[in-house]
Order: structure tokens, then sequence, then C-alpha cells
């Protein structure tokens, strides 16, 4: 069902010409314009704020594209002036490190989230759906820090990795599922509380991850993360 929603959100989007920084309608009315729940809704946009597509204010309502930047010139440069071998040295040396806080802070209803968000992601057969799912999951378990800094520098790191020249399909539908079970393995350490377990975990993923893009030398990578 949450496919089907995102899918009506997409082509409501697509049919109204929205574009980058353009207001959505309030969720009780767009819910009713697209013929699906509100929680239906709400997912979504929490899957596609995960991965910079969207962006809510408290009050302010819901936004098409990225959050706005509001720390000064510096994470303008960083969001503009990174190669894709940038970000994901600069993940590997980051998100294990939330991992292992997140293992020791994390609840027991952001742990199932997770859980989620990896089943999930096993059973994505498109690489829209891979990417919705991947982005929420990285960016909860920087959530589950309770960490404000944390979780902006994330929210960043997302944003940065939807551009284009970043963001390479996920073609193999054996590399998807072999990536989630590693998030599989992320959540399971968590569970466990165990960081640095959680932590090694993350490392393997995000290496993998990277080893299996730089190992591609034409068309689309697998690499989601």
């Amino acid at each position: 069902m949450e496919e089907t929603a995102l899918n009506a959100l997409l082509g409501y989007i697509a049919s109204h010409q929205l574009k980058d920084g353009d207001a959505l309608p309030p969720e009780r009315k767009l819910a009713e314009e697209l013929g699906v729940s509100r929680r239906e809704l709400r997912s979504v946009l929490a899957s596609l704020e995960a991965s910079g597509r969207v962006w809510r204010g408290v009050g302010r309502g819901t936004y098409l594209g990225a959050r706005p930047l509001k720390f000064g010139p510096t994470l303008r440069g960083l969001r503009a002036g990174t190669s894709p071998a940038d970000i994901a040295e600069m993940r590997l040396l980051f998100e294990p490190a939330l991992a292992e806080l997140a293992a020791t802070k994390a609840s027991w209803d952001d742990l199932l989230e997770l859980e989620k968000c990896a089943r999930k992601n096993a059973a994505a057969n498109s690489d829209e759906a891979w990417q919705q799912w991947d982005h929420r999951f990285h960016l909860l378990i920087s959530q589950a820090t309770r960490n404000p800094a944390l979780i902006a520098l994330m929210e960043v790191i997302n944003g940065m990795r939807v551009k284009p020249e970043v963001r390479k399909k996920t073609v193999s539908q054996e590399t998807r599922h072999y990536f989630a079970q590693q998030h599989q393995a992320i959540v399971n350490a968590m569970k466990a509380r165990d960081g640095e377990t959680a932590a090694r975990c993350m490392r393997e993923h995000l290496s993998s991850v990277q080893s299996r893009a730089s190992s591609k030398t034409s068309g689309a990578a697998d690499s989601p993360g």
C-alpha cells in the first residue's frame, strides 16, 4: 500500500508540474486527493524526507527538495563541492560511529522501525523503493542517537547522496538483497546493545557499497548504501 501511495504522490507532483521549493497541500487534503490514508501518506513523506526529496517544518508545511541549509557557507560548500568518492569516504568515517552510539541510545520503537526498513529493503523490487527505504534506514540511525548535531549532519549527507552524479541505480536484485542482509546485521547488533559490533557491521556494509561501486567501470553501479 505504501508503494501505491508513493506512486500516487509522485504522479500528483508530476501532473501539477511542481518543482523544488514548491509546497504540497496540507496532509488531510493531499491524502483525500490521492485516495490514500493519512498514515500511508505520512510514511511516504517520511521516506521522501529521509532521502532529501522533501522537507517538513513545524507549522510551515511540506516542501519539495532538500531542507534549506542554515549552517552558513561552510555546509553549502560541502554540499556543492564534494565528489562521490569524498562522500563515500566521509560516510565510512562517520556512520560507524553513529551506529555505535545509537546502539546504546535507541528506543525499542527506533529498533522496530529500523527492522521494518531492513525488511522493506529486502522486499524492494525497484530502485525507487530501495532508495526510499535505504535513505530512511541511515537517517533513522542518526535520529536514534538523540543528538541534534549528528542528525543535522546526516540530513546533509543524505541530501548530497541524491545528487545525480552520486545517486546510482541498484540494478541487481541480488545486490539489493545482500545489502539488506547487512542492514539487518546492523539492527541485530543494535538490539543486542552491542555498539562495537554495530559499528563493525556498518563499516563492513559501507565498505561493500564502496567496493562494488568502484568495481563498475561503466553503466549503472550497484551502489545503494
